[in-house]
């Protein structure tokens, strides 16, 4: 895995695994190489996180959940490079880094997939747009949130529901959250899973984040991990979130972290009931559209 030129800490693109510890290792320049090669090099591009620390989910356990892959001749396993989710019909929330240097027509997402490999499970679509946060895009690497649109709805799966904005009352720390995805799940050793993964992890206080990551912005972030539980390389973009009353929210976008799973390393996520986050996202044209796209 590589560091970005900032200096921050490692990104967590390419293929998700559930790390059992508390840290989101997110690369933006890893992972924009490694997509970057796939469209042309069936190799797998791995530089992202994994999901330490978890376990394998059954079929249709979360059918939100969305792979984000990389067009080419390769295996799903080997060409999915980030997570995302379904937050509307046609409409895809990810992390920023993972959309960095990517175009539409070099990606396709499936939905409602758990086996990556299993080519007749889900739905298939193509990206008709990427947008990406535009404070992101300036270099606020706190704003780690984009959105594909879909060249076709997804049917017959509801989307997740995110948290109102503004609230706090999903995010107190100690309570538990979910996060999963295909990303790496062995810390000393590369392997990425073909079947979706996920492990609970704590919510972690604002101060805390702060103290050990030095990016960290308590208006659009939260953060979340203990030792042996957490997301790694190729998680990034995925979902974190809590089941309330029988309902399902996102609290969460995977970001970045310091390593995967490691001691007093929590990682961190952009947070999606953050009204900073979703307003600054319509500081663009393009965000603007989306915004109104999804009635936000």
């Amino acid at each position: 895995m590589s560091t970005n030129p900032s200096g921050r800490r490692a990104g967590r693109l390419a293929s998700i695994g559930l790390a059992a510890g508390a840290a989101l290792a997110l690369v933006a320049s890893a992972a924009t190489s490694a997509v970057a090669q796939g469209a042309s090099d069936p190799e797998p591009k791995k530089p992202g996180a994994l999901i330490i620390g978890g376990v394998e989910l059954p079929d249709n356990a979360y059918p939100w959940m969305a792979a984000i892959l990389s067009k080419g001749s390769g295996s799903p396993v080997q060409r999915q490079f980030c997570g995302g989710s379904l937050i509307s019909r046609n409409v895809i929330l990810t992390a920023a880094h993972c959309m960095t240097g990517e175009k539409a027509k070099g990606l396709e997402v499936t939905v409602g997939r758990t086996l990556l490999s299993k080519k007749n499970q889900g739905q298939l679509r193509s990206v008709r747009s990427i947008t990406i946060h535009p404070r992101y895009a300036k270099g606020e690497e706190a704003y780690d949130l984009a959105v594909l649109e879909l060249a076709k709805p997804v049917t017959d799966i509801a989307p997740v529901k995110l948290p109102t904005l503004g609230t706090d009352a999903l995010l107190r720390p100690g309570h538990k959250a979910t996060v999963i995805g295909w990303g790496n799940t062995n810390t000393e050793v590369t392997n990425y899973p073909d079947r979706l993964r996920g492990v609970q992890v704590p919510l972690v206080s604002h101060a805390e984040c702060k103290a050990t990551n030095r990016e960290y912005d308590k208006s659009v972030n939260i953060c979340a991990g203990v030792e042996g539980k957490d997301s790694c390389q190729g998680d990034s973009g995925g979902p974190l979130f809590r089941k309330v009353a029988g309902r399902t929210y996102q609290i969460g976008i995977v970001s970045y972290g310091e390593g995967c799973a490691e001691q007093g390393a929590p990682g961190v996520y952009a947070s999606t009931s953050s009204a900073k986050l979703w307003r600054t996202f319509g500081e663009s044209s393009e965000g603007r559209r989306m915004l109104n796209l999804l009635g936000r």
